[in-house]
């Protein structure tokens, strides 16, 4: 992603035309990527007093969803400095701190998608059977995991290695895949309200799946203006991909919406585990 944007190729006579065809793309894909950031900052902040005012009153909060708001507010601090090196004439991928800065922006970017997926099964997978979501998804596990995994995904876009980001997507389609699997076969109701959580999990598996179909485009157009070579078809997967890339950065507005339904069906699972032991 990050070198798809900000590198040059060998023949820069050639890549001056390019640029000027590629420019209003990325003004589109800037103005994008600042909406994202002023959508996803009200979002954040009233997801982030939910939790804390549901971890006063002593309930577990799941480490991948801590992981993915804290994957947000790290896209939202490097977003200004990408769009202000987006918008310049020049290409900044041989500048090291530059081609680091947008290697992790992306790697955040990457992995943001996948741990969204995570979080839609671990919602999925605490209605179906709370005792295997319970013991499936520790603390120090997940965080360890988040960490690696964001790592690995930063190095592949700094080393501009697509072919390895490519290898993980048929584990995030099996992971999709389990999620509607698990939601569709209507699911035991855990509240007195059964029509709220059926919503709920409808919006949950909806947004997962969405953003599943437009990272499988993406990454293929990755592959595309990364091989291919041909000028008129090159700006017509560039738009294609500038389009995916676009809509992908809304993601941050929508995940803090998504952590808090995941966040409340938990918790009512907790709280009818917590009802039975009493009476028990």
């Amino acid at each position: 992603m990050a070198h798809i944007l900000f590198s040059v190729p060998f023949y820069q006579d050639v890549w001056d035309d390019i640029q000027q065809e590629r420019q209003p793309g990325k003004i589109r894909l800037s103005i994008f990527l600042i909406a994202g950031v002023c959508g996803s900052l009200p979002a954040l902040t009233w997801a982030l007093h939910v939790f804390y005012r549901n971890y006063n009153r002593a309930g577990r909060i799941s480490a991948f969803i801590i992981m993915l708001l804290l994957c947000d507010l790290l896209v939202l601090f490097l977003t200004p400095y990408v769009v202000t090196n987006l918008l310049q004439a020049e290409n900044c991928w041989d500048n090291m701190t530059c081609r680091m800065l947008s290697s992790l922006w992306a790697g955040s970017e990457t992995y943001g998608l996948h741990l969204q997926q995570v979080v839609g099964l671990e919602g999925a997978l605490s209605l179906r059977n709370p005792v295997a979501w319970n013991f499936t998804f520790f603390h120090s596990c997940s965080i360890i995991f988040s960490i690696v995994a964001l790592l690995c995904f930063s190095l592949c876009e700094f080393f501009s290695v697509d072919h390895l980001i490519l290898l993980g997507l048929p584990l995030l389609f099996t992971i999709t895949l389990t999620s509607c699997i698990v939601t569709c076969r209507a699911p035991p109701h855990i509240s007195d309200a059964p029509c709220t959580t059926w919503k709920s999990s409808s919006a949950v598996l909806a947004l997962v799946t969405v953003t599943m179909v437009l990272y499988v485009v993406f990454a293929n157009m990755c592959l595309l203006l990364r091989n291919y070579s041909g000028h008129y078809l090159d700006l017509k997967y560039w738009n294609l991909w500038v389009t995916c890339l676009s809509l992908m950065s809304l993601r941050v507005v929508f995940d803090p919406l998504l952590c808090v339904l995941v966040h409340r069906r938990n918790l009512r699972v907790q709280t009818q585990q917590n009802t039975h032991r009493a009476h028990d």
